[in-house]
């Protein structure tokens, strides 16, 4: 077959060529989707541990400052049996938020468990894990409380 002159358009080779590119555009733009949307799940969680995090910590700066050992110091959201009274609520929202995986830890400690921590202080340190990609993920929280007036 000859080919005429002035025929126009685009030849079997080219179509094939711009398609090959073309695909290799799509494959990589819906790569970058997966990527995006794996990270926005990430910051998601991180969002909602700091959120969970400032939750507990709001309850324990209106609770009395003599109640806090007794109150806060060794719970774990995993074990049932350290979750007291006022943090059951707490830990119900940590398993509602984070799923089966998560956990919320609170220590307090005394200035004789830290030499950094002055007489007449507690530090809190709260901590709320959850898995994630076959690792486990954690969000700290550490503050400290001094007692105040008599």
């Amino acid at each position: 077959m000859k080919r005429l002159k002035n025929a126009t358009g685009f030849t079997m080779v080219e179509l094939l060529v711009a398609l090959v590119m073309l695909s290799i555009g799509v494959l990589a733009v819906g790569r970058l989707l997966i990527f995006s949307q794996h990270h926005a799940s990430q910051g998601r969680r991180e969002t909602i541990a700091v959120t969970l995090a400032e939750e507990i910590r709001e309850k324990v700066l209106s609770s009395e400052f003599i109640d806090l050992v007794a109150t806060y110091d060794n719970v774990d959201t995993r074990l049932p049996g350290t979750v007291t009274a006022a943090c059951a609520e707490w830990a119900a929202h940590v398993a509602e938020q984070l799923g089966s995986t998560g956990a919320g830890e609170i220590d307090v400690l005394e200035p004789s468990e830290d030499p950094e921590i002055v007489a007449g202080m507690l530090t809190m340190v709260i901590s709320v894990s959850w898995e994630q990609d076959g690792s486990t993920r954690t969000v700290p929280l550490r503050f400290s409380i001094c007692r105040m007036g008599s």
